[in-house]
């Protein structure tokens, strides 16, 4: 399944949350989001106070762990998320779905 994480970092835990992710390497962040939680991607806000990260997991106690090693800091929520492929191929079999011709 894929996620959309949306964060805000507070302004007390801005510096503290800045330099623990500053000063991460890649491989420190597959070591943070774990084996079974693959990041797609990650966006952040110019300022730096929040993002979007896209990731991939199937195994929601492991997502709730890579969550919780930055819920000390922010603000976190993760809503399940599909593809356009699997969002058209779900609307084409609703009932009030008309095909274009």
């Amino acid at each position: 399944m894929l996620f959309s994480i949306v964060w805000k970092i507070p302004t007390a835990n801005r510096v503290a949350c800045l330099n623990a992710f500053g000063n991460m390497t890649p491989e420190d962040d597959i070591q943070d989001a774990g084996p079974d939680v693959k990041i797609i991607g990650r966006w952040h806000h110019l300022a730096g106070d929040a993002g979007v990260c896209i990731a991939e997991c199937s195994d929601a106690s492991a997502l709730n762990s890579f969550m919780l090693n930055w819920a000390p800091l922010c603000d976190i929520t993760v809503t399940p998320v599909v593809d356009d492929a699997t969002s058209r191929q779900s609307l084409q079999d609703k009932q009030y779905f008309t095909k274009k011709e």
